[in-house]
């Protein structure tokens, strides 16, 4: 046998295989990169629209008593969140958010449930609300008074602490095992609406 025939096999096998690699970790890159970009858009369109309606709460309500229903999963207000639309009986709107048991079966997240946001425009009417719906992870309100303690007393609640964990709706990767990974982004952060501070 030639050794020089099978030097150059074998280096051309190492050389075609480091390529192989090469481009597998450029795709596997290209793919997380471009998971992640999605996600983080998707979380900021749900962000943005969350601390909006909770730094309006209790705005222009006229009363002193502005959560309708709050726990862990759920909360409910009222807020005056369209400035303009007096055109209601009611100066002020409601806005409940919900984080429902339901599976969000529109992604291939397992992860997945369904977040609801509904808005009523006119709380003394029936059937004029709007649902929006968004798929999440994980989603936890806790409730503060002024000293910065949890608290079940809606009378004393002036700060609200939003947890909301989103997950990619497609895996980004499969792990040895052939478990899918999906890219995970926490957002966290504890809100104080100007006007439960009066």
């Amino acid at each position: 046998m030639n050794i020089g025939i099978i030097t150059s096999f074998i280096v051309g096998g190492i050389l075609l295989l480091s390529l192989l690699v090469f481009n597998n970790s450029v795709m596997n890159s290209t793919v997380e990169t471009t998971i992640t970009v999605s996600s983080q858009d998707r979380i900021d369109a749900v962000v943005d629209v969350l601390q909006y309606d909770l730094s309006r709460l209790g705005y222009n309500t006229g009363t002193a008593d502005n959560f309708v229903t709050f726990d862990s999963n759920t909360l409910k207000f009222k807020a005056d969140i369209i400035d303009g639309d007096e055109t209601t009986d009611f100066d002020y709107n409601e806005v409940e958010w919900e984080l429902t048991s339901n599976l969000a079966t529109a992604t291939a997240n397992p992860n997945d449930y369904i977040l609801t946001r509904t808005f009523d425009p006119d709380p003394i009417v029936a059937g004029d609300e709007e649902v929006t719906q968004f798929f999440v992870t994980y989603l936890e309100f806790k409730y503060y008074n002024v000293q910065g303690n949890i608290t079940a007393d809606r009378n004393v609640i002036k700060q609200v602490e939003v947890e909301l964990i989103y997950e990619s709706s497609e895996p980004y990767y499969l792990n040895a095992k052939g478990s899918p990974q999906y890219y995970r982004t926490v957002w966290k952060r504890k809100i104080v609406p100007n006007n439960l501070t009066f």
